[in-house]
């Protein structure tokens, strides 16, 4: 069955969007077809894969245009997108109105990725009902620790074990103390957290999100982190 995976965190700053359009471009290079879907207001997604202007975006969903008017093709073979709106915020979103706009094109695609709001709202919820895998990005400080935490306490109590999620350290850098912490998160959530976890390296992040490119269709292999979203990719394959 084709897979559609949710990227959330209730915190900013962790790695989210990033990881959204990193696992979209490198499940491409997996020989998948993949749709991105831009659904944070922030628009980051977007613009981390195109400086175009898009006449039809995920409002148009929202507001019952037929969904595949909506969707373009990027440069990047095999990936599309749906993109992101600055107003998105303000749109009002209907119940079960991913259900009946993302279900039907599931089968157009291997695999549908959604970029979410940090916010939780009425649309992420909706998101959440249509997602076969949920994947909580958080950096490796206390806080964003006790953030991650509450959240899957909370998709439990929301959807139950209907809800699958997966907990992925970022930005992790080569401290011991980072290290103490990956290895207490492992013993705290068990098989909840992903054995990959996705490296700092600043320098090449911001370049590719300034060629608006993902970072294995640049720094493939000189990128500590584009490695990281490669072995991550093999791991949500076997995964799912």
């Amino acid at each position: 069955m084709n897979k559609i995976i949710a990227i959330t965190n209730r915190k900013g700053g962790s790695g989210k969007t990033t990881t959204a359009k990193n696992l979209a471009y490198d499940l491409t290079l997996k020989g998948k077809r993949v749709l991105l879907i831009d659904l944070d207001p922030q628009c980051n997604a977007t613009e981390g894969l195109t400086s175009r202007k898009y006449s039809r975006t995920v409002i148009g969903m929202l507001e019952w245009m037929p969904v595949r008017k909506c969707i373009y093709k990027t440069r990047f073979k095999d990936l599309d997108i749906l993109p992101g709106n600055d107003y998105l915020a303000s749109t009002e979103v209907q119940d079960d109105i991913l259900i009946k706009q993302v279900l039907p094109i599931r089968e157009d695609y291997d695999h549908i990725i959604i970029d979410t709001s940090p916010y939780f709202n009425k649309l992420t919820a909706e998101i959440l009902k249509i997602s076969d895998l949920v994947i909580i990005p958080t950096l490796l400080e206390d806080d964003s620790m006790r953030g991650v935490m509450t959240t899957i306490q909370e998709l439990m109590a929301l959807f139950g074990e209907s809800i699958r999620c997966r907990v992925l350290a970022t930005m992790v850098d080569r401290s011991k103390y980072a290290e103490n912490l990956f290895t207490a998160l492992k013993e705290d959530i068990g098989t909840l957290c992903f054995d990959t976890y996705i490296r700092e390296n600043r320098i090449p992040v911001r370049r590719a999100r300034q060629h608006h490119a993902p970072l294995s269709y640049r720094y493939r292999y000189t990128s500590k982190a584009a490695r990281d979203y490669e072995r991550l990719t093999k791991e949500i394959l076997e995964v799912i």
